[in-house]
């Protein structure tokens, strides 16, 4: 099994951490465009971490993509079975809706805010591939049959 570059481990785990920001700062988007209400000054700070995360995200989307590419990662992976099949959906679903999800999220902030609905519908499909992504991460772990091995740094050259 092959193991991931450290540097394709740091995008994953920074991408790990900006969608937890993302998370945490969605709230407030709402907040600073409601009519009836002026938004406080943490409201507009949690909108532009929101806006320039997801703008960060797309771009190291793409960088994972490419650097999968360039390493070869695909090459050398079976689709001998369902969880094999499975796994493969799962990562490129993932890659996609994180991709289209920086792309809506900037169109909505940018250029035309009714994209912000289908940015949010993505972000619910984000949320399934996440939870099947974690799940079956906590079953690996269970296993203890050294995939989750490389997802973590090494002392590699």
């Amino acid at each position: 099994m092959r193991k991931y570059s450290n540097t394709q481990i740091a995008l994953h785990w920074a991408v790990v951490l900006m969608i937890t920001v993302q998370w945490w700062t969605a709230a407030a988007i709402p907040r600073t465009h409601s009519p009836l209400l002026p938004p406080s000054a943490w409201d507009l700070f949690q909108h532009k971490v929101h806006n320039y995360c997801g703008m960060t995200i797309g771009v190291l989307i793409a960088l994972r993509v490419a650097l999968r590419f360039a390493r070869g990662s695909w090459s050398g992976f079976r689709l001998s079975n369902w969880k094999d099949h499975t796994a493969a959906f799962v990562h490129w679903g993932l890659y996609a809706a994180l991709a289209a999800q920086a792309f809506t999220g900037f169109v909505a902030a940018y250029y035309w805010g009714p994209a912000a609905a289908v940015h949010k519908t993505i972000w619910n499909v984000t949320l399934a591939l996440i939870s099947i992504h974690v799940a079956a991460a906590a079953w690996h772990g269970f296993r203890r049959d050294q995939v989750l091995s490389r997802m973590f740094p090494s002392k590699q050259a």
